[in-house]
């Protein structure tokens, strides 16, 4: 599927955990990963964990990930 010329990507919120607790720091490295291994632009793909860890199923599958990325959110819009 595309949207205005390029692909939507359609992730689970484990899969998306599960990248982010390989990296759990941001670095260059961590950018160039996301888009050449997930496809995304690195904002999208923060919008898409903050997503993800939010919801019920990501809070699930890796409850300690998902608390330090909403932990990290919190901790950014204060």
């Amino acid at each position: 599927m595309s949207v205005a010329g390029r692909m939507v990507i359609h992730m689970t919120p484990a899969e998306l955990l599960d990248f982010e607790a390989r990296w759990p720091r941001h670095s260059g490295y961590k950018e160039t990963a996301i888009i050449d291994e997930l496809g995304l632009a690195p904002a999208r793909y923060y919008v898409m964990l903050l997503r993800a860890a939010s919801s019920l199923e990501g809070q699930e599958h890796d409850p300690v990930t998902a608390h330090r990325v909403l932990r990290k959110a919190r901790q950014i819009a204060a």
